[in-house]
């Protein structure tokens, strides 16, 4: 029962402290300045000041600007714009050298360039002041433009001439070398030409290789007209007459063309000089007219600025000194009415906060400092108040402190449901009892006390039903320890009784047993009467162990053997059971080991059909191949594999290896392959076994027909969720096998009910068919009973020829056991079946010709691999 901790009181809320209007004082009314408004004046009186200064520096300011501006509007453009005229005459003069056509585009962008700076300059608005020679100087540029433009256009006219020539020249050329002129190779090495064509090429390349003009170029046009006349009588007949034509030609039009460059250059001579003579006058001029005035107007309006830069400079230092002495004063002012209020306010809330709760802050100075301090009073006044609730809410809050300490104290040592001693207090209350006892030479007693199949109650009739139900078991386990032992719930339905001074051994098991006896009075819970039971394992100081850690571990070792011995009883501790408890602990480990090392192997054991002679299905059976070399059979280890869980894994590891094992034997031509595999109770109430059958045959590829799993009478009665599990495999295709019939405690009316394919008859109830008549009878009527439900039988331990002559008597059944065969490893398992069959056929053929008398004392047995014949398969 979980306990809620206890309610905090409430707090009373404090009165907010708010301020109170500002009061009349005790003398009257008296208006007060607020700190802004004292604040506002101070800073009025700064910006007058400001505003005065601004005023002056201003109108210093703007004259300087003023003539920063005039700089800008005419000093700047008029040097700037002078620059074009310089720049318009060098693309002239380099046009000129240049000569062609293609850069007369740089002289018409320089010359829109100065015509744009003179428009700009001359037509600006407003105009600037400008003297005749200025307004002369424009016309005389344009003027200057213009004929640079036609000298231009002249020179471009010559440049085509120029071309024209040279292109002429170029075809002579061409004409003379194709015809030979150059030569012709022979043999690879020698060269040959016509004594004529040389010549001309050689006339004809001295006046291509030269481009100027004059007297020397006369005179080699006159050499190659010699050459050319001269050889004209041989070159009519090759060349020809056509190419002679086209020679005289070409060259009739370079000499005209070289003519009329000789009269342009003659012509344009003087003009050039006279474009060249004006520039540099106008150059001149520009730069007397216009850029002088720009630098005399640069250097006046520099040193204008200056002087306004000066008397700016001035004018915000006297602002800044008057700013500072207005903002002294105002602090002055300010110091005197705000700061010695706030000292005594400060003053008077340290007293405060060094505990003089009597402290009061006296009343002045400004508007804010004085409603400041008469809120510090009020709420002086109502701390005094609170703190005195305070003190008395405190002591109550440590009365509930304490208490709930108390209260976690016990719930850290005690158990919440039943309010028993956990296993903390335990511990500690046993290392008291021990260092007692060992002083003074007593007994100490530790009984585990555990609730047998309390899991079933919970999961039948809920946990909360549960809980209850340990509530109940407590108060009577409370009862019998008596006065003089310490009960404590170590958790779940575990308990522990400590005893001290016990006198005998009688005594610990006379108190074993009455807690046993106990708790096997019926318990009503809600009205419902439950019967219940527990397990007692008792341990005694020191004649069990020295210790704490030993005591407890001897008793547990003893609840284990009460457990092992059917529960509902007590057992003592005893140094053989730890033994035995340490062995299995040993066999628990060296199992898992196995596990994991896969020391695990699975054997198989033929079932043959005595009616057919035919092996019918293998079981398969588990083994663990020891370290020393031995095999050991699932008896001697299955037990434990179901106590510590390992048996879930057991399982799944055999039936995929089974399935897997059958499904390589049908690959490799075994068709009729089946196998049954041994399912432990756990592992077949697990939820989802029927899906771990399901993917086993799906990854394996098995048919479902070829898998039986044989269950025993236990699992059969677990209920209605067992039923559904058995009805979801036979739907599947898997067939159900009843194991170990015939040795437990399910009604013969359960083989009507149960979804079952397959009974197998107990070895323990086919041992006597053929020495005991009344065994025979009932095997005679099992196997009737089953034929007559449609079940088919196996009998199982068959290790006698008459029992396997008996059985061969009471209808079509299958027998298994040592008899036919032993289990072998799965590469014999096919061979060993075919002779399983074989010895089946050749014993009961040999009964069929020997005299009953001499069947039934007849000592015909096979004999397995191992040499003899063992009880347990």
């Amino acid at each position: 029962m979980q306990q809620t901790p206890p309610e905090t009181p409430p707090v009373e809320p404090v009165e907010p402290l708010l301020p109170a209007p500002v009061a009349a004082g005790r003398h009257g009314w008296r208006p007060r300045f607020g700190i802004g408004s004292r604040l506002a004046l101070g800073l009025a009186a700064v910006a007058a000041v400001i505003l005065v200064g601004h005023g002056l520096a201003t109108q210093t300011t703007r004259q300087s600007t003023e003539a920063v501006r005039r700089m800008q509007s005419e000093s700047e453009p008029l040097a700037r714009r002078a620059s074009a005229v310089v720049a318009y005459d060098r693309s002239v003069g380099e046009y000129l050298q240049v000569g062609h056509p293609a850069d007369f585009g740089t002289i018409t962008a320089a010359a829109d360039a100065l015509q744009s700076a003179l428009t700009t300059y001359y037509d600006t608005t407003p105009a600037p002041s400008l003297n005749p020679q200025v307004v002369q100087l424009r016309t005389q540029l344009s003027n200057h433009v213009e004929k640079g433009q036609q000298l231009a256009k002249s020179a471009a006219q010559r440049a085509q001439w120029v071309d024209e020539r040279n292109a002429a020249l170029d075809r002579v050329y061409h004409y003379v070398a194709s015809a030979g002129g150059a030569g012709l190779a022979i043999s690879g090495t020698q060269v040959i030409a016509q004594r004529s064509l040389s010549e001309l090429e050689v006339a004809i390349a001295a006046i291509r290789g030269n481009f100027a003009v004059g007297a020397a170029m006369a005179r080699r046009e006159q050499d190659f007209a010699s050459v050319l006349n001269a050889h004209t009588a041989e070159l009519q007949k090759s060349p020809g007459r056509a190419w002679l034509d086209l020679v005289h030609e070409d060259f009739a039009t370079a000499t005209r063309l070289r003519v009329a460059i000789e009269h342009f250059d003659a012509a344009n001579g003087p003009a050039r000089r006279e474009l060249l003579e004006e520039s540099a006058n106008l150059t001149a001029a520009v730069e007397e007219q216009l850029q002088e005035p720009s630098r005399l107007g640069l250097l006046q309006a520099a040193e204008h600025a200056a002087s306004s830069a000066e008397i700016a400079e001035h004018t915000l230092t006297m602002t800044g000194a008057a700013v500072l002495g207005v903002v002294l004063i105002v602090s002055i002012a300010l110091a005197l009415s705000i700061s010695l209020p706030v000292r005594r306010l400060t003053v008077a809330i340290r007293s405060m906060a060094s505990g003089n709760r009597g402290a009061r802050a006296p009343r002045g100075g400004s508007a804010e400092i004085d409603e400041l301090a008469k809120s510090f009073n009020t709420m002086a006044d109502h701390i005094s108040s609170a703190e005195a609730k305070l003190r008395a809410h405190q002591v109550e809050l440590e009365r509930h402190v304490a208490e709930r300490t108390r209260q976690l104290h016990h719930l850290a040592h005690h158990d919440p449901l039943t309010q028993l001693p956990n296993r903390r207090q335990l511990s500690a209350r046993l290392a008291s009892a021990l260092a007692r006892a060992a002083a003074s030479g007593q007994r100490i007693a530790l009984l585990f006390v555990d609730v047998d199949n309390f899991k079933s109650i919970n999961d039948t009739l809920g946990h909360n039903f549960g809980d209850r139900v340990l509530q109940g078991i407590a108060r009577r386990l409370q009862t019998a320890a008596g006065p003089g032992g310490l009960l404590a719930r170590l958790g779940g339905d575990e308990f522990t009784v400590l005893i001290e001074d016990v006198r005998s051994v009688e005594e610990v098991e006379s108190r074993a047993a009455a807690i046993v006896t106990t708790l096997q009075h019926p318990l009503t819970i809600d009205g419902r009467a439950l019967s219940t039971s527990a397990s007692v394992g008792a341990s005694l100081y020191p004649d069990h162990a020295a210790d704490a850690e030993g005591l407890l571990r001897a008793a547990d070792v003893a609840l284990f053997r009460a457990k092992e011995l059917g529960r509902n009883r007590f057992a003592l501790y005893k140094a053989a059971l730890y033994d035995a408890a340490a062995q299995r602990f040993r066999l628990e480990q060296s199992l898992r080991k196995a596990v994991e090392a896969g020391d695990l192997m699975l054997m198989f054991q033929p079932q043959v059909s005595l009616h057919t002679f035919e092996v019918t299905g293998l079981e398969a059976l588990l083994r663990w191949r020891k370290p020393d070399g031995r095999i050991a059979t699932a008896t001697e280890f299955i037990h434990i594999a179901e106590k510590t869980g390992l048996i879930h894994e057991l399982t799944d590891w055999v039936l995929r290896s089974a399935t897997s094992t059958v499904a390589a034997w049908r690959a490799q031509g075994w068709q009729r392959a089946c196998v049954a595999i041994n399912v432990s109770a756990p592992q077949f109430l697990e939820s989802d076994f029927v899906g771990h059958v399901a993917r086993a045959l799906e990854v394996t590829g098995l048919p479902a027909s070829a898998l039986e799993l044989e269950l025993t009478e236990t699992v059969f009665q677990t209920g209605a969720t067992t039923i559904d599990s058995l009805r979801r495999l036979r739907e599947l295709g898997v067939s159900i096998a009843l194991d170990d019939f015939g040795i437990g405690y399910s009604s013969l009316t359960s083989l009507e009910q149960l979804p079952i394919s397959r009974v197998k008859l107990d070895r323990m109830l086919v041992e006597g068919v053929d020495t005991n008549p009344r065994s025979a009878a009932i095997v005679r009527s099992i196997v009737a009973l089953c034929h007559g439900l449609g079940l088919q039988v196996v009998a199982e331990g068959v290790e006698r020829p008459t029992q396997l002559e008996f059985l061969s008597h009471c209808g079509p059944l299958g027998v298994q056991g040592y008899l036919l065969a032993y289990p072998v490893e799965a590469h014999q398992a096919e061979e060993e079946s075919k002779a399983a069959a074989a010895r089946a056929r050749l014993i009961l053929e040999n009964a069929a010709k020997t005299p009953q008398a001499d069947v039934v004392g007849s000592s015909l047995v096979f004999v397995g691999p191992s040499g003899g014949r063992k009880r347990s398969n």
